[in-house]
């Protein structure tokens, strides 16, 4: 039995659900995690994580925003700062975000403080955006 759960400091988004599978966009670049995969903990990054439920073909997605892996003999749970499912994303509320980001970002005298929260809230928006074209 491999498990995984998705969790926010908000909601329990998928909890102890068997998989075969687990692809995070960790903070240097995708991981994929199988069965039998060493103990490790990671930081996470803003994208889309993947998911294959046990004995299914399908990935099953949901955008996540920033967190922490945790993968251990039984599974793998990651907690996120921010994660949403297909279903629950508005494409046009986030092309709305990432125009709006993109747009702030072209002002002049913003502090690297201000530009690393714009680029944290495009990256947002463009997981999201992928996500909803995913479904």
């Amino acid at each position: 039995m491999f498990q995984f759960s998705l969790v926010t400091p908000e909601k329990k988004v998928v909890e102890n659900i068997d998989i075969s599978e687990v692809i995070v966009p960790a903070h240097r670049g995708e991981l994929n995690i199988l069965k039998g995969h060493s103990p490790l903990m990671s930081t996470l990054g803003t994208g889309v994580l993947k998911f294959k439920r046990s004995g299914e073909g399908a990935y099953e997605c949901a955008a996540i925003s920033w967190g922490y892996l945790e993968v251990g003999p039984t599974g793998v749970t990651v907690l996120a700062e921010t994660a949403e499912t297909g279903d629950a994303v508005d494409k046009q509320r986030a092309e709305d975000a990432l125009e709006k980001a993109k747009s702030e970002l072209k002002k002049p005298g913003l502090g690297a403080d201000q530009i690393e929260k714009l680029q944290f809230k495009m990256k947002k928006a463009e997981a999201r955006i992928a996500l909803a074209e995913q479904d």
